[in-house]
């Protein structure tokens, strides 16, 4: 079993040595990139999160090198207390980064591989609240009953900031339930993805994505989201696994 940690214990372990030199990178790359301020990250609910010590971390291994077991493992672990922690919480998959440097196509693979792998062995039915057809609006990844939102982060992007890392692959993974009162046609959903949208202005070379919408949009498919495209030309037509829902 490969238990999340904190953000407390991460910084323990910096401090004591006990941290592997590519996880202590990553981990200082992600945390200066969620409490720099010029300009600040446009998710404002994953910046209060990790200043809130609400966030769980985990360093799986390069992705393709069993690093999908390490995530399920970690994955069930933190979703079987997360409502423990706080009301907006995520578990991050920081990953080992590969040995070379690799194209946007590998990393786009390697994500949308770890979720169908993830999917071929959840420990738990499909939900049966959610629709198995990724083309339903009302769609969203499930994993060990619950379903979720994911947001990819890799070194690829050159003017899409928000989604560029340094190092390697980066998923934080939410619980859909983090967004309980923030819906499509809520006033605070309406306020918060404003807020957001002002702060992407700020940090992204270039405009919001077309496909960035609500979950529940009809327009909208929430899983194209996931894994961002640099330019706005560019989008993902469809999903790339079948869901098994039995």
């Amino acid at each position: 079993m490969t238990d999340p940690l904190t953000r407390e214990e991460v910084e323990a372990r910096i401090a004591d040595g006990a941290l592997a030199p590519w996880k202590r990178r990553r981990y200082e790359t992600f945390d200066r990139t969620m409490t720099g301020s010029s300009p600040p990250y446009p998710c404002y609910f994953a910046v209060d999160a990790h200043a809130d010590g609400d966030l769980r971390y985990v360093f799986p291994e390069a992705p393709g090198s069993g690093a999908s077991e390490a995530v399920g493992d970690a994955l069930a672990a933190y979703l079987d207390g997360a409502r423990d922690i706080a009301a907006v919480t995520s578990l991050v998959a920081l990953f080992e980064p590969p040995a070379s440097e690799r194209s946007a196509e590998w990393y786009k693979r390697e994500f949308w591989d770890l979720l169908e792998a993830l999917h071929r062995s959840d420990p738990a039915p499909w939900p049966d609240e959610v629709p198995s057809d990724p083309e339903d609006p009302q769609w969203a990844f499930s994993f060990a009953g619950e379903p979720l939102f994911l947001v990819a982060r890799a070194p690829i992007y050159e003017r899409r900031w928000s989604r560029y890392t340094r190092h390697g692959l980066e998923v934080t993974v939410q619980p859909r339930w983090v967004f309980e009162g923030l819906g499509a046609d809520t006033e605070r959903g309406a306020e918060a993805r404003e807020r957001i949208r002002e702060r992407l202005g700020g940090y992204d070379d270039v405009p919001i994505h077309p496909d960035v919408g609500a979950y529940g949009d009809p327009e909208s498919r929430e899983w194209q989201q996931y894994f961002l495209p640099e330019t706005n030309a560019e989008s993902l037509a469809r999903f790339p696994f079948s869901i098994e829902a039995e």
